[in-house]
């Protein structure tokens, strides 16, 4: 069963790579940066290009070198600070990838459970499948430390700036236990519906992802950020009032936000199951690849979306993606202050 679900994940990133509905993977990973990005250039202008000069010290240099592009200054850094936010899933399938790292999936156990089900939620001990939540606090334990390497605090801004996105999206962070799914939903990839864009059949996860943001393109980038921060401004997020290092395990608490999310609402909607979710799992990840590759869905069908969930949707990734931004901006910005009481950043 472990290395089945591990297959079935593994097609559920790859759609980080190849879907035309891209995720807080691509878009919406690049929003949230682009909105610490702007904090970060606010407070603390001086870091800019020390962390343009950390970019280049990437153990894989060239996507960063390919999204510069001709650009100089200021913007060639915000263009590869982006790049590092979706470097993670850009990176799928190499030997460095880090698969377990894009989630923390706590159960949420439907009524009509099966008690086999709810037997083996309870022999979790209420911890998640999925290390998200260990990944945070080594790389960003790693970030913040004077005695790392460049190529060390590089790889290690990546991921924090990709799992901070990652933790903030409901469908990262839940499982669904229920009659239809006594193994679990795959965090939402086992589970199609409508996509209220296309009209045609997507799983809940890759719809969470997407939402309305599906065009990896700067000027979108911009758009959306722009938009973003002038409906959800600092001053709105009484969760940003305390430092962030405050609070013991902040990283669980945050990743807990989201799962409540998908305890309350996310899950409560009629899903078509994946006809082939009983099915070994090489023909279970043939046919997302199918589906991701060619758009060729395993259903022809699907259910619509209850009145009111997409609009609910809408609202509560823009807010999500948002203050995810506000905190990887105040955590970087704690990294710097971390370091510099040190007298140094090692390798700038």
């Amino acid at each position: 069963m472990v290395n089945r679900f591990l297959a079935l994940m593994a097609a559920v990133a790859f759609s980080a790579i190849a879907s035309s509905a891209q995720a807080f993977d691509h878009p919406g990973h690049m929003v949230t940066a682009n909105i610490a990005f702007a904090e970060i250039e606010r407070a603390r202008p001086d870091l800019i290009e020390k962390m343009g000069l950390l970019f280049l010290a990437h153990p894989q240099t060239a996507p960063f070198w390919v999204a510069a592009g001709e650009a100089k200054g200021t913007e060639r850094v915000r263009r590869m600070f982006l790049e590092g936010a979706r470097w993670a899933d850009d990176n799928k399938f190499r030997p460095d990838d880090r698969l377990t790292w894009h989630s923390a999936r706590w159960a949420v156990v439907a009524k009509d459970a099966p008690p086999e089900a709810k037997a083996a939620v309870e022999a979790r001990g209420g911890k998640p499948a999925g290390q998200a939540i260990e990944a945070l606090e080594l790389n960003f334990g790693t970030v913040a430390n004077p005695e790392s390497s460049p190529a060390e605090r590089a790889l290690a801004l990546g991921w924090v700036l990709h799992i901070m996105g990652d933790i903030h999206q409901p469908m990262h962070v839940s499982d669904l236990f229920s009659e239809d799914f006594p193994t679990g939903n795959g965090a939402g990839s086992m589970s199609y519906v409508m996509d209220p864009v296309t009209q045609t059949p997507i799983t809940l996860h890759i719809l969470w992802d997407s939402n309305n943001l599906r065009t990896p393109s700067l000027e979108e980038v911009d758009r959306a950020t722009q938009a973003y921060m002038k409906k959800h401004p600092r001053s709105s997020f009484p969760e940003l009032e305390k430092h962030p290092l405050s609070e013991p395990e902040f990283f669980k608490k945050w990743a807990l936000e989201s799962h409540q999310v998908a305890k309350d609402w996310a899950f409560d909607l009629k899903t078509l199951p994946d006809p082939n979710k009983d099915q070994p799992a090489e023909k279970l990840v043939e046919g997302m690849v199918k589906f991701i590759l060619y758009g060729i869905s395993p259903v022809k069908e699907a259910p619509e979306l209850p009145a009111g969930y997409w609009e609910k949707l809408q609202a509560t990734t823009e807010r999500r993606l948002t203050l995810a931004g506000y905190r990887i901006a105040d955590l970087l910005l704690s990294a710097a202050d971390q370091i510099e009481a040190q007298r140094k950043f090692v390798g700038y």
